[in-house]
Protein backbone atom coordinates (compact mmCIF):
# COMPACT_ATOMS: atom_id res chain seq x y z
CA UNK A 1 0.00 0.00 0.00
CA UNK A 2 1.27 3.11 -0.84
CA UNK A 3 2.10 6.24 1.55
CA UNK A 4 -0.27 9.20 1.53
CA UNK A 5 0.69 12.14 -0.61
CA UNK A 6 1.36 13.81 2.87
CA UNK A 7 3.79 11.44 4.29
CA UNK A 8 6.25 12.04 1.22
CA UNK A 9 5.67 16.06 0.86
CA UNK A 10 9.38 16.82 1.23
CA UNK A 11 11.39 20.26 1.19
CA UNK A 12 14.83 20.85 -0.56
CA UNK A 13 17.50 22.44 1.13
CA UNK A 14 17.07 25.19 2.35
CA UNK A 15 13.62 24.99 2.43
CA UNK A 16 14.04 22.46 4.62
CA UNK A 17 15.34 24.91 7.39
CA UNK A 18 11.94 26.73 7.96
CA UNK A 19 9.94 24.25 10.42
CA UNK A 20 12.65 24.22 12.77
CA UNK A 21 13.63 27.92 12.13
CA UNK A 22 9.90 28.54 12.91
CA UNK A 23 10.01 26.57 16.04
CA UNK A 24 13.14 28.34 16.79
CA UNK A 25 11.63 31.56 16.74
CA UNK A 26 8.50 29.97 18.78
CA UNK A 27 10.95 29.16 21.61
CA UNK A 28 12.70 32.85 21.48
CA UNK A 29 9.04 33.87 22.70
CA UNK A 30 9.07 31.41 25.56
CA UNK A 31 12.73 32.28 26.91
CA UNK A 32 12.94 32.75 30.47
CA UNK A 33 12.91 36.57 31.28
CA UNK A 34 14.41 36.13 34.57
CA UNK A 35 16.71 33.75 33.97
CA UNK A 36 19.79 36.41 33.47
CA UNK A 37 21.87 35.63 30.91
CA UNK A 38 24.48 32.84 31.86
CA UNK A 39 21.98 30.05 32.36
CA UNK A 40 20.02 30.24 29.75
CA UNK A 41 23.03 30.43 27.45
CA UNK A 42 24.40 27.19 28.88
CA UNK A 43 21.07 25.76 28.54
CA UNK A 44 21.65 26.65 24.94
CA UNK A 45 25.18 24.86 24.53
CA UNK A 46 23.02 21.95 26.15
CA UNK A 47 20.54 21.42 23.77
CA UNK A 48 23.16 21.59 20.84
CA UNK A 49 25.32 19.31 22.63
CA UNK A 50 22.66 17.32 22.74
CA UNK A 51 21.65 17.85 19.34
CA UNK A 52 24.59 15.24 18.13
CA UNK A 53 23.06 12.55 20.33
CA UNK A 54 19.67 13.03 19.12
CA UNK A 55 20.63 13.17 15.40
CA UNK A 56 23.36 10.02 15.69
CA UNK A 57 20.47 8.21 17.34
CA UNK A 58 17.71 9.25 14.90
CA UNK A 59 19.84 8.12 12.08
CA UNK A 60 21.15 4.84 13.17
CA UNK A 61 17.73 3.22 14.51
CA UNK A 62 15.10 5.48 13.27
CA UNK A 63 16.45 6.07 9.56
CA UNK A 64 17.50 2.46 9.43
CA UNK A 65 15.22 0.52 11.19
CA UNK A 66 11.50 2.61 11.69
CA UNK A 67 9.24 2.65 8.46
CA UNK A 68 8.24 5.16 6.51
CA UNK A 69 11.76 7.01 8.02
CA UNK A 70 14.41 4.01 6.28
CA UNK A 71 12.29 4.20 3.08
CA UNK A 72 12.84 7.73 2.80
CA UNK A 73 16.75 7.56 3.96
CA UNK A 74 17.04 4.46 1.87
CA UNK A 75 16.47 6.93 -1.57
CA UNK A 76 19.44 8.98 -0.33
CA UNK A 77 21.70 6.16 -0.09
CA UNK A 78 20.50 5.37 -3.51
CA UNK A 79 21.61 8.30 -4.62
CA UNK A 80 23.57 10.28 -2.59
CA UNK A 81 24.34 13.21 -4.75
CA UNK A 82 21.03 14.06 -5.35
CA UNK A 83 19.15 17.27 -3.44
CA UNK A 84 18.83 16.52 -0.21
CA UNK A 85 15.15 16.65 0.81
CA UNK A 86 13.31 16.51 4.34
CA UNK A 87 9.85 15.07 4.48
CA UNK A 88 7.79 17.20 6.17
CA UNK A 89 6.14 15.06 8.31
CA UNK A 90 9.65 13.70 10.02
CA UNK A 91 10.66 17.69 10.44
CA UNK A 92 7.49 18.50 11.59
CA UNK A 93 7.12 15.30 14.38
CA UNK A 94 11.30 16.30 15.47
CA UNK A 95 10.42 20.12 16.30
CA UNK A 96 7.05 19.42 17.71
CA UNK A 97 9.39 16.79 20.16
CA UNK A 98 12.07 19.18 20.19
CA UNK A 99 9.88 21.91 21.80
CA UNK A 100 7.46 19.51 23.54
CA UNK A 101 9.81 17.18 25.67
CA UNK A 102 11.77 19.57 27.33
CA UNK A 103 8.52 21.30 28.31
CA UNK A 104 7.46 18.34 29.92
CA UNK A 105 10.71 17.15 31.70
CA UNK A 106 11.83 20.57 33.01
CA UNK A 107 8.60 22.14 32.83
CA UNK A 108 6.98 25.35 31.80
CA UNK A 109 9.13 27.96 34.08
CA UNK A 110 12.59 26.36 33.33
CA UNK A 111 15.66 26.92 30.84
CA UNK A 112 13.30 24.64 28.40
CA UNK A 113 13.13 27.15 25.77
CA UNK A 114 16.85 27.70 25.45
CA UNK A 115 17.25 23.85 25.47
CA UNK A 116 15.09 23.20 23.05
CA UNK A 117 16.63 26.27 21.15
CA UNK A 118 19.82 24.76 20.93
CA UNK A 119 18.25 21.27 19.93
CA UNK A 120 16.60 23.27 17.02
CA UNK A 121 19.96 25.29 16.05
CA UNK A 122 21.62 21.77 15.86
CA UNK A 123 19.11 20.59 13.49
CA UNK A 124 19.65 23.54 10.79
CA UNK A 125 23.30 23.40 11.61
CA UNK A 126 22.99 19.67 11.09
CA UNK A 127 21.01 19.64 7.91
CA UNK A 128 23.13 22.92 6.43
CA UNK A 129 26.74 20.70 7.10
CA UNK A 130 25.37 17.37 5.28
CA UNK A 131 23.69 19.68 2.88
CA UNK A 132 27.72 20.72 2.25
CA UNK A 133 29.26 17.33 2.79
CA UNK A 134 27.46 15.97 -0.27
CA UNK A 135 28.83 19.22 -2.32
CA UNK A 136 31.44 19.08 -4.57
CA UNK A 137 34.23 20.40 -2.88
CA UNK A 138 34.51 21.23 0.77
CA UNK A 139 37.79 23.02 2.59
CA UNK A 140 39.00 23.81 6.04
CA UNK A 141 40.19 20.96 8.15
CA UNK A 142 36.78 19.84 10.21
CA UNK A 143 34.46 19.55 6.57
CA UNK A 144 36.66 17.34 4.39
CA UNK A 145 36.91 15.19 8.18
CA UNK A 146 33.52 14.64 8.57
CA UNK A 147 32.98 14.20 4.35
CA UNK A 148 35.12 11.11 4.98
CA UNK A 149 33.32 9.73 7.75
CA UNK A 150 30.05 10.59 6.28
CA UNK A 151 31.97 8.99 2.69
CA UNK A 152 32.24 5.98 4.44
CA UNK A 153 28.40 5.15 5.64
CA UNK A 154 27.43 5.74 2.07
CA UNK A 155 29.73 3.72 0.21
CA UNK A 156 31.72 1.18 2.80
CA UNK A 157 29.22 0.34 5.46
CA UNK A 158 26.08 1.65 6.45
CA UNK A 159 26.23 0.08 9.99
CA UNK A 160 29.31 2.62 10.65
CA UNK A 161 29.63 6.30 10.82
CA UNK A 162 26.44 7.67 12.14
CA UNK A 163 27.17 10.86 13.21
CA UNK A 164 27.31 14.18 10.61
CA UNK A 165 28.12 17.16 13.04
CA UNK A 166 30.94 14.67 14.98
CA UNK A 167 32.02 11.03 15.32
CA UNK A 168 31.87 11.60 19.05
CA UNK A 169 28.63 9.06 19.55
CA UNK A 170 30.50 6.55 16.93
CA UNK A 171 33.68 6.59 19.10
CA UNK A 172 31.43 6.14 22.07
CA UNK A 173 28.95 3.54 20.98
CA UNK A 174 32.00 1.32 18.67
CA UNK A 175 30.70 2.24 14.99
CA UNK A 176 33.12 4.95 14.00
CA UNK A 177 34.99 3.03 11.04
CA UNK A 178 38.21 1.44 11.86
CA UNK A 179 40.47 4.12 10.11
CA UNK A 180 39.21 6.66 12.30
CA UNK A 181 39.23 4.94 15.76
CA UNK A 182 42.86 5.74 16.03
CA UNK A 183 42.12 9.44 16.36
Amino acid sequence: MAEPWWIRVALPFPASLALPALGLGVAWLMWPQAAGAWAPMLALLAGLAAWTLVEYLLHRFFMHGVEPFTAWHLQHHRDPLAPLRVPVAFSLMLVLAMLGLPFMVLGPDSLAAPFSAGLLLGDMLQESVHQRLHAHEVSGHWLPYLRDHHAWHHFRDEGLAFGTLTDFWDRCFGTCPPSERGR
